[in-house]
């Protein structure tokens, strides 16, 4: 079987579409939610995540949240067929769902002088708990992510 393939470097290197630099800048949008909360919300972070129930009252917080919950079908499918595609077609899933979250839930609210005046802690977590599973498919796929661009 014989697959023609034009390389191109610009294409690898896009910023947009279903692509390797897309995804790992999709994470590193993420990972930056909780530390824009401020240094008391991220050193709490940990104990917040124990605390604070997460709460899907808007339609976009609920496809993020179900479409998190497919990971293990995912895991379990690539087990079964030996196909790795499906977990990028999964990744870049949850990138746009994750896109199309953030663009209607707010997650911090500032006012006009920049100042913090509210954090939607639920849906901060949402965020991690979305960073923390991207991270397992860039693991498993043998992509080194990175905290910052």
């Amino acid at each position: 079987y014989r697959n023609d393939y034009t390389f191109s470097f610009d294409k690898m290197l896009e910023d947009r579409g279903n692509t390797a630099v897309y995804l790992l800048y999709a994470l590193t949008r993420i990972r930056s939610i909780a530390r824009n909360c401020g240094t008391e919300f991220y050193a709490n972070l940990e104990k917040i995540k124990k605390e604070t129930p997460i709460i899907l009252d808007h339609e976009k917080e609920w496809k993020l949240a179900k479409m998190l919950t497919q990971f293990p079908d995912v895991i379990e499918r690539i087990l079964r067929d030996l196909h790795l595609h499906h977990l990028c077609e999964f990744l870049y899933q949850v990138a746009t769902t994750f896109t199309e979250f953030y663009d209607v839930c707010y997650c911090i609210e500032k006012n006009k002088q920049g100042e913090i005046v509210k954090i939607n802690a639920s849906r901060v977590l949402l965020c991690e708990a979305t960073a923390a599973i991207m991270e397992q498919c860039f693991k498993i796929l043998g992509l080194k992510t990175l905290h910052r661009i």
